[in-house]
């Protein structure tokens, strides 16, 4: 019983923010609650720009380098991956359960800045993910006066 109320709550916050995502999207404006009706969790990412790069910081602590996928679309990069912590024994019983495990994924869409999507400088240390793409040069063209 307790379960079939957990369940029926979990669906009324998805149709919440589903809503909720539906009315923002009206304005045009991104949504900063990113896809919070999936099953997976959403690690938290910086996205910032240079003057020579554009750059996203996602925080992946206790994740093997060997578990996060990256992928490019031409709207989005995509990181996802796996975060299991091993239970040193069977029997658990939890007090505070903050730190999310399992599935997770992160799309971060590109801004309307032209980028150098085929060379992305890729590094990971301490749990710190960093994506950095250049930045691609202007080009004007010189225009004669007839």
């Amino acid at each position: 019983m307790r379960e079939k109320r957990y369940s029926d709550l979990i669906g009324i916050q998805r149709k919440m923010l589903k809503l909720i995502g539906e009315v923002s999207s009206l304005n045009g404006g991104p949504l900063a609650m990113e896809n919070a009706i999936d099953d997976f969790w959403h690690p938290k990412c910086d996205v910032f720009q240079t003057e020579t790069e554009w750059v996203v910081v996602t925080e992946l602590a206790g994740v093997e380098k060997d578990e996060i996928s990256i992928s490019l679309s031409p709207e989005y990069l995509r990181i996802s991956g796996e975060r299991n912590f091993l239970a040193p024994c069977s029997t658990l019983s939890y007090y505070n359960m903050e730190i999310e495990t399992g599935h997770f994924e992160r799309k971060i869409f590109f801004p309307e800045v032209a980028l150098d999507k085929q060379n992305p400088k890729v590094t990971y240390i301490n749990g710190i993910l960093r994506i950095a793409f250049a930045l691609a040069p202007v080009v004007e063209r010189i225009i004669p006066i007839s």
